[in-house]
């Protein structure tokens, strides 16, 4: 099967694997608790930076954030560009790619401005990263350019194979095929010549993902299995881990579903090992697939089960955590209202006893008597009306109770059931096999339509809920960019956009930020988005632009599609007037997502509008501030 690799690579992926490295960052975390703070401390806290910033990024960005400090303080400039070098990429590790830039343009001007080529280079290829991960692949493209041209300057053997590893991969991912495969080619047989066992596994694999991707199913099995050899070699669990799911998923393509099984069986080995909760559900789904095509449903419905808890587990646990706190607070203030209760009783207790002593030393009987038959009265009245008025509030609460009692039977009797007898009926279908796969097919895409539509609801759903019982009580809020959390829903829906050849364009700025909770602002622009493409025609856009005030930063979601009328818009945020429609392809929601919407905008201390004309299309405005609400 592997004949179709170059000859070279044989002789460097079974003539014997590499010994595996010695870790050294305990050694050296040993030396620099004994050595002065100078220049050489700096230089040996950016090396455990460096060799820990593929394996912890939690302690990376320890050491390099103490480098940058005494860099500052002794003025070692050439520290101090190493050490953000070091800070930049330890964020893009943990995925905050906001931090990541802002570190990664610093060190880039210092070390420019120095011309310190060596981290220069590493400058560059932070900064291309970064843009990878956004999406922005020419750019990526060409900062890994300027990379390998001062690796290449420097004779850096290792560096100059990285770049290429790098470009190979940005063309790929910005399906830039020809460069793809030149770029992979290259990386092949120059990493090949160095014999360093990752780098040679990174360019098989990236090789395999374009013939994969053009439908040589056969041809990027072969890069896979190679890939998966160097990878075992380099002893690379996240290469291996890699190589054997997309091995997994090409044995799919070929209908291979045991060889399928195989490959996924180790991959969700490896992948707990790692501890990749995401890629292992991932991987459990594939196994879902493979095991329902040879007839083992036992093991398919196991699979899809582990599926939908890792996808869970996450959740439930901060769902645990925060329930804990919210018992603990209950218990605390249930306790400290007795309290209050039990004084509020000892002082009136006393002021009774204090009246009754005066009046026996007045002897003023008879007034005495009118004076109680009369504070008597008066506290029946005053009884009376705080009753009447608690029975007034009660009387509200259970009308709006019953309302949001209906409307969750009302979300549960037509847009769950719906979708889920769809659903039951497909599986009997298949469990009774008296359906064959051209009808399967047919069907699947629409049913697809209808389970993800009901993800949706489903979310939406236990949010609100959540916020009708407890309100939005966990806003932590911070500095963040809203160019990034846009960018990320936008590309979260292209899926969707497409099938309705809808284009989403993102036009907020840059330097567009807000002090919001970034979990609820993502919740907003997620729902905002799927309202646009739901009443947009086929055909048309949605644009996501931003406006800056000198305290507020609006972001406005502009669509061109069937737009509202004055009545409609009045009626939208008010849970007893709010209604929902199906969209322009009769796609359906449970008319919660706008309510959700509002009430983290307003928890967030911002302003949800519309302006909004039929036919002309609807603009959402959501305005938010830009620091810290005072």
């Amino acid at each position: 099967m592997l004949k179709k690799i170059p000859p070279v690579l044989f002789l460097l992926l079974f003539s014997g694997f590499m010994k595996a490295q010695i870790p050294k960052a305990d050694s050296l975390i040993r030396i620099s608790e004994k050595i002065a703070k100078d220049s050489v401390y700096v230089r040996l806290l950016n090396e455990i930076a460096e060799e820990l910033s593929d394996k912890d990024a939690d302690q990376s960005l320890h050491f390099a954030t103490k480098a940058q400090e005494q860099a500052l303080k002794i003025r070692d400039t050439h520290g101090l560009g190493n050490a953000l070098n070091n800070i930049g990429w330890a964020y893009y590790r943990k995925g905050d790619y906001s931090k990541g830039f802002d570190y990664a343009l610093r060190a880039l001007r210092i070390n420019d401005s120095l011309q310190y080529l060596p981290q220069l280079a590493i400058s560059y290829r932070n900064v291309g990263a970064i843009y990878n991960s956004q999406a922005k692949y020419r750019e990526s493209m060409d900062y890994f350019h300027k990379e390998m041209s001062i690796h290449t300057k420097l004779n850096n053997s290792l560096g100059v194979g990285r770049s290429l590893n790098n470009i190979a991969f940005s063309a790929h991912r910005g399906k830039i095929k020809d460069s793809a495969l030149i770029f992979g080619h290259t990386a092949l047989e120059y990493n090949s010549k160095l014999g360093d066992q990752y780098l040679i596994a990174f360019s098989l694999r990236t090789l395999g993902d374009v013939y994969y991707e053009e439908g040589s199913i056969d041809r990027s099995i072969d890069y896979f299995l190679a890939s998966l050899t160097a990878a075992r070699a380099a002893q690379s669990n996240f290469i291996i881990e890699t190589s054997l799911y997309r091995l997994g998923k090409a044995f799919q393509q070929k209908k291979q579903w045991k060889e399928s099984i195989t490959y996924l069986q180790e991959a969700v080995a490896v992948s707990k090992i790692l501890g990749a909760k995401g890629e292992q559900a991932t991987i459990q789904k594939l196994l879902a697939v493979s095991y329902a095509q040879i007839g083992d449903y036992k093991k398919a419905f196991e699979s899809q089960a582990i599926h939908i808890a890792l996808n869970d587990t996450l959740f439930e646990e901060r769902s645990r955590a925060r329930f804990a706190q919210m018992q603990v607070a209950f218990e605390t203030e249930k306790k400290q209202a007795e309290i209050n209760l039990l004084k509020q009783a000892d002082e009136a207790q006393k002021e009774k006893i204090r009246d009754q002593r005066l009046y026996t030393f007045l002897l003023l009987v008879v007034i005495g008597l009118v004076m109680a038959l009369w504070l008597v009265s008066w506290r029946r009245n005053q009884f009376k009306q705080l009753a009447n008025k608690q029975l007034r509030l009660q009387k509200a609460a259970l009308e709006q109770a019953s309302f949001q009692k209906d409307k969750i039977f009302s979300i549960l009797s037509h847009d769950l059931r719906m979708p889920i007898a769809s659903l039951s009926s497909v599986l009997q279908l298949v469990d009774k096999q008296n359906i064959s796969e051209e009808a399967f097919a047919k069907i699947k895409h629409a049913l697809g339509k209808q389970i993800a539509s009901l993800n949706t609801t489903l979310d939406n759903l236990l949010l609100w809920s959540r916020n009708q019982m407890e309100g939005v009580t966990d806003v932590q809020a911070s500095e963040c960019a809203l160019y990034d959390i846009v960018e990320n829903n936008c590309h979260l829906l292209t899926s969707a956009a497409s099938q309705k050849r809808i284009v989403i364009q993102n036009e907020v700025s840059i330097m567009a930020k807000a002090y919001v909770d970034v979990h609820h602002i993502d919740i907003i622009l997620r729902n905002l988005l799927l309202n646009a493409l739901k009443f947009t025609e086929e055909g048309g856009s949605i644009t996501v632009q931003s406006r800056e005030e000198e305290q507020e930063v609006t972001l406005d979601i502009i669509d061109t599609g069937i737009g509202m009328s004055e009545e409609q818009i009045g009626k939208l945020f008010k849970i007893n007037t709010h209604f929902t429609t199906t969209g322009t392809k009769n796609e359906k929601g449970a008319g919660l997502g706008l309510l959700l919407c509002k009430e983290f905008v307003e928890a967030n201390h911002g302003k949800l509008s519309v302006k909004s004309e039929p036919g002309n299309g609807s603009q959402f405005s959501v305005t938010l501030p830009k620091s810290k609400y005072v």
